[in-house]
């Protein structure tokens, strides 16, 4: 008996992306994409309808965040997993994409094939979460950054005034 086929769901702004990652996943006997989508409301629609072991994502998108998405997915229905998808190394995403519940947090500048092994590792409920970018983020819970009087602005000499 062969292995289960992973569903997956796109969201992506951009058309030619979508369109790679879904020739890229579909060439793998083990992966059917299963729907995608170009924006934050149409994911949210469509995605609880297709029923898909992972998502996808992409962290910027024109009307807001694949991280919103991540976190109303995973509020709904938390046996699917968020691959969060973005061009840029961002702490601030990372963390609220831990926040939110993603299994994964990758470049898009990652090799074809880890690709699609990263997409079969969150499908079988493991994580793409760097130790070491995951131990910043729970530094940062435990220990929030505190705000800063607005008189931390002034010079010493300024604050006798």
């Amino acid at each position: 008996m062969g292995t289960m086929t992973i569903r997956v769901f796109l969201l992506d702004d951009h058309e030619m992306v979508r369109e790679g990652i879904r020739s890229l996943l579909e060439f793998d006997d083990d992966i059917e994409v299963v729907g995608e989508a170009s924006s934050v409301a149409e994911a949210l629609h469509r995605i609880p309808e297709t029923n898909p072991n992972v998502a996808i994502l992409d962290v910027r998108l024109e009307d807001g965040s694949g991280i919103e998405v991540c976190r109303e997915i995973r509020s709904a229905r938390p046996e699917i997993a968020c691959l969060m998808l973005t061009f840029f190394a961002d702490d601030e995403a990372l963390y609220a994409s831990v926040m939110a519940g993603a299994a994964g947090y990758i470049l898009k500048q990652i090799k074809a094939n880890d690709f699609v092994e990263d997409v079969k590792k969150v499908a079988r409920g493991g994580s793409l979460m760097d130790p070491k970018a995951v131990a910043r983020v729970v530094e940062r819970i435990t220990h929030p950054p505190k705000a800063l009087s607005p008189l931390s602005i002034l010079s010493p000499q300024e604050r006798r005034l």
